[in-house]
């Protein structure tokens, strides 16, 4: 692919001592590169980057700096609403740092889009000393990633030891509904909970593969009625379709 022009943001923001909000807002349009990279101290760093023919985004990130019961944890926000064409777009969220009594830190949202058409992602996430959520109630509703062309679509969401996760490679359009996703001491939800309704679906229409991976230390359980240990995986081959109305788990 050719690349035309190349757009960069580099962003390291670190406390200092003072305690005081920062907020990154930015925008980009146009065609080549972007990439941001956003630290908030050692509570949680928050990446994302895209390369197309056409690109065009907006990324907010905020580091609160407020020290909630004085746990020495920050409360971190990152959101991106982005779209490409002929390209790639990828999203990271670590959680770095925890209240010790709340379970360990490490958690981690993923995202990647890769198509030959058009790609689109919204997304938002959040972290503080108890948890990383992913929560687009009031963000976007429905559509969070989509694809329309040759594609692949990596989407997950781990804690230290656990996770669960979708592959979709596809010559197709595709369009995945994920309302929530995250994590607490005792385990975590995937495509579910965080007090929102559960809006958890697979679209496509085209060929290609679809993957739903998990895996947790003691139990997992399916809103659709599986109930397993260890490892989960549903795999489907499909010629001209696939629909998949409730993926939504969560593991402990």
């Amino acid at each position: 692919m050719k690349k035309i022009g190349i757009l960069s943001v580099i962003l390291m923001l670190l406390a200092v001592g003072v305690s005081a909000e920062t907020t990154v807002d930015t925008t980009w349009a146009g065609s080549g590169n972007f990439n941001t990279h956003f630290v908030a101290g050692d509570d949680a760093t928050a990446d994302f980057s895209t390369g197309g023919s056409v690109i065009s985004g907006e990324w907010h990130a905020t580091d609160s700096d407020n020290n909630p019961y004085n746990y020495g944890v920050d409360s971190v926000e990152a959101k991106v609403k982005a779209s490409v064409e002929n390209g790639f777009m990828e999203y990271n969220f670590d959680r770095t740092d925890s209240k010790s009594s709340y379970g360990d830190a490490g958690q981690n949202s993923y995202t990647f889009i890769g198509s030959s058409g058009t790609g689109d992602l919204a997304w938002r996430s959040t972290s503080n000393y108890a948890s990383l959520k992913s929560s687009n109630y009031g963000w976007q509703a429905n559509g969070q990633i989509q694809a329309t062309g040759n594609q692949e679509i990596i989407h997950t969401f781990g804690t230290a030891t656990e996770w669960a996760g979708m592959h979709v490679v596809a010559d197709a359009t595709t369009y995945i509904s994920d309302m929530s996703e995250g994590s607490n001491s005792g385990g975590y939800v995937f495509g579910k909970g965080l007090g929102c309704y559960t809006n958890a679906e697979v679209d496509i229409v085209g060929s290609g593969t679809f993957d739903l991976d998990a895996y947790a230390d003691n139990s997992i359980v399916t809103d659709t009625g599986i109930t397993t240990d260890g490892y989960l995986n549903i795999h489907s081959v499909f010629g001209s379709g696939f629909h998949y109305n409730n993926f939504a788990l969560e593991g402990s």
